[in-house]
């Protein structure tokens, strides 16, 4: 056959990737069936398009949690009974089109956006059209059952795409993914207990548990969302907090006071955003022919006069300053 599914180390995690474009297309069937499933999720795999079909798929193995993220044609995926290796709580999320699942008696007809609730201890059928996007989440029994109540009843069961935590795991499960191996090294254990709790409250966490969840894994996860929306607005000079805010369907207020929870400001952290990013703009060798106010205005600054003293006051030198010193070095 032709190429195998690449592995690497990421931080505490081992992350394995498989793709059939890998491979010839005859060899495809048969790497999916030997590799991905055999070995990578321990299911029987009944593509629906033959030697077209495709599927490329992410598995980062971490200390209580491994995700697989994939995209792919067609397909059905059994997992029979002696394919069955632990009794993990299987969560299935990220669904762009129609879904079935069949686990312990039940059928259900997933919706776009909906995500079901398995017990890896019991056989299981699913699958449907293609999916851009599907993230498969296994956790130990031991680490999720003190926080959700009743466990085995969520089993079989749907959770509906408007569920708050749902949509804040989803987004969540992105940023891990993006992580660079020093950055994954730092906060993995931590996004790890992050995840933990978004599942618990998703699926329904006790009064207690739920209170630490939402304190802890949800408002973590609204902060990096809320960050990530602010990286793709830097540009904006009138970006404000009522605009994240009303972006994100929470109070100014309530912004605010995550980013106080995390040691700054909204504004403090706006800024110290716009001049990374224009520091390193000004010692990029491509951008040196743009002027210094067009990347000032670029990042969102309005006020040139502003973006000078703000700049020096935080790395010691003038824009122009920095760039000298980028040109001299290189």
């Amino acid at each position: 056959m032709g190429a195998s599914s690449g592995a690497a180390t990421i931080g505490n995690s081992r992350v394995v990737r498989f793709s059939t474009a890998d491979y010839a297309p005859h060899e495809r069937v048969e790497a999916l069936h030997e590799i991905f499933g055999r070995n990578l999720q321990k299911v029987h795999v009944e593509p629906l398009a033959g030697e077209s079909f495709h599927t490329a798929v992410t598995l980062r193995r971490m200390q209580g949690l491994s995700l697989y993220t994939a995209s792919r044609s067609a397909a059905i995926y059994r997992r029979s009974r002696e394919l069955i290796e632990h009794d993990d709580v299987v969560f299935i999320a990220g669904f762009n089109s129609s879904y079935e699942v069949q686990h312990l008696g039940r059928t259900l007809n997933m919706g776009p956006g909906e995500a079901v609730v398995l017990t890896g201890a019991e056989p299981a059928l699913f699958g449907g059209p293609a999916q851009e996007s599907v993230d498969l989440l296994s956790v130990p029994v031991r680490l999720l059952s003190p926080l959700v109540g009743e466990l085995e009843a969520a089993y079989g069961r749907s959770i509906t795409a408007n569920n708050p935590a749902l949509r804040l795991l989803v987004g969540y499960i992105g940023i891990l993914g993006e992580l660079d191996a020093v950055t994954a090294h730092d906060v993995e254990r931590q996004m790890v207990t992050h995840i933990h709790d978004l599942m618990a409250l998703a699926i329904g966490a006790m009064r207690d548990a739920a209170e630490i969840a939402k304190s802890r894994g949800a408002r973590a996860a609204r902060l990096r969302a809320i960050k990530q929306d602010i990286a793709t607005r830097l540009d904006q000079p009138g970006l404000s907090v009522a605009t994240i805010a009303a972006h994100h369907r929470v109070k100014p207020r309530w912004v605010q006071r995550l980013f106080e929870s995390d040691g700054t400001t909204f504004t403090e952290y706006v800024l110290a955003q716009r001049l990374v990013r224009a520091h390193r703009l000004l010692t990029d060798p491509l951008q040196a022919n743009q002027k210094v106010s067009t990347i000032a205005l670029d990042i969102g600054f309005g006020d040139l006069s502003y973006f000078n003293r703000a700049f020096r006051r935080r790395y010691g030198v003038t824009p122009s300053e920095s760039r000298a010193a980028a040109r001299q070095a290189t």
